[in-house]
């Protein structure tokens, strides 16, 4: 008997798990690009566990046997913060980017079921939208499967291409409220409507009315996506602009330093003519430095490496470390600017802090390669250092860091 009744909870359930699952599959499907916390598989076993058990055990026991429409707005706001905290505790992320992805999540959801509803009114010809089996397990998976195709490929995707580093402010609070006001409570009042005496084709005009809304919510998210995206990449820009306009002023600098170290050296070879014994040696040097901080600008084709590569090749100047580079920039066309910074920064970074502890300044080396061969793209960062270098169990060399991370 208990089997059995436990089946019938189930039974009766089946409102409440058809939610957690629609609902589930949409977060999730948002939230899967996001960095992995270890154990993130088991993580989201666990959520998706305990979502079941909050969600459908009320029900299925009994405790529950129905939402009213104060009840409903309640569940569904705590529902879609639970959301948002489980994806922050499955994935490595702020609160911003999982707000993002359940916020987003639960429109997609609430499309479908909207859309749902709204082709079962139109089938049946009334209000209640009741159908006959198999018709209506026919529309209770089919639309939800549709729209989070389309969902998908016209939503998703993007958001996979683009990433969710962009969601870093607090414009997603805004969204919360919106998506709790708009597409929760306004989703609860067209239900309530439905069973009462409200007139079919205005049923019809309200869902109609519910799926644009839902749209749109999901186009404003996209856009606070593409506005902060955009914002990034005009700074970038600006800072690239920035740099180019140094690395001008350096190199204009440069020449007329040099210039005046061949004033200089006029007045040696002069001197030199005139019957002096010697060349100043010091002057020499001097003239010598000059024209190699002149050769520390690099060319390579790509403009972010080539920032980069000079500010690292005058740093190497000044700590009298050799920097040889031979790179081939269009190798890596394909990179961000940001990215390229962040990678060549912290290895030459590395590299030059091993390089000048190295005794000898004529054994103070950096090297830099960068090529392509077959569609892949080849770096390779050499330094000199002093000592032996430890291995950890992976096999790569240990950071000598305090902090390993």
């Amino acid at each position: 008997m208990s089997v059995a009744r436990a089946l019938a909870g189930l039974l009766s359930a089946r409102w409440a798990i058809q939610i957690v699952v629609t609902l589930t599959i949409p977060v999730f499907m948002l939230a899967h690009r996001l960095p992995h916390r270890p154990s993130s598989r088991l993580r989201g076993a666990i959520a998706i566990l305990a979502l079941f058990v909050l969600c459908v055990t009320p029900v299925a026991t009994g405790v529950v046997r129905g939402l009213g429409i104060r009840e409903s707005s309640a569940v569904f706001t705590v529902l879609l913060a639970i959301y948002a905290l489980l994806i922050m505790w499955v994935y490595d992320t702020g609160p911003w980017p999982a707000l993002f992805c359940a916020t987003a999540g639960y429109t997609l959801q609430n499309l479908a079921s909207g859309l749902e509803v709204l082709c079962a009114i139109l089938a049946s010809h009334r209000s209640s939208g009741e159908l006959p089996e198999p018709w209506a397990n026919i529309l209770g998976f089919g639309i939800p499967l549709v729209v989070y195709v389309v969902g998908y490929l016209s939503f998703v995707r993007q958001i996979d291409r683009n990433g969710l580093a962009g969601v870093s402010d607090k414009s997603m609070l805004a969204m919360f409220l919106v998506v709790v006001l708009v597409i929760i409570n306004f989703d609860i009042l067209i239900k309530s409507l439905s069973w009462g005496s409200v007139k079919y084709t205005s049923l019809i005009l309200l869902r109609m009315v519910h799926s644009v809304l839902c749209a749109f919510v999901l186009f404003a998210e996209y856009e606070i996506l593409y506005a902060r995206r955009m914002s990034d990449e005009k700074a970038e820009t600006e800072r690239l602009l920035a740099e180019r306009q140094r690395q001008y002023r350096l190199s204009k600098e440069n020449i007329d330093a040099i210039n005046i170290k061949c004033h200089d050296i006029r007045h040696q070879i002069r001197h030199f003519a005139d019957g002096g014994d010697v060349v100043d040696r010091e002057a020499l040097r001097d003239i010598a430095r000059e024209v190699n901080v002149y050769d520390s600008v690099v060319e390579t084709g790509n403009e972010a490496l080539d920032t980069i590569l000079t500010e690292k090749s005058l740093a190497c100047s000044q700590e009298g470390i050799t920097l040889s580079c031979i790179a081939d920039g269009a190798a890596l066309g394909f990179v961000a600017p940001s990215d390229i910074y962040s990678f060549f920064g912290n290895a030459l970074d590395n590299a030059i802090e091993a390089a000048e502890k190295v005794p000898s300044w004529e054994a103070r080396v950096v090297s830099v390669r960068a090529w392509s061969r077959g569609g892949l793209a080849f770096l390779c960062v050499e330094n000199s250092c002093v000592g032996r270098v430890a291995l950890g169990e992976d096999g790569l060399p240990a950071t000598s860091k305090e902090d390993p991370d």
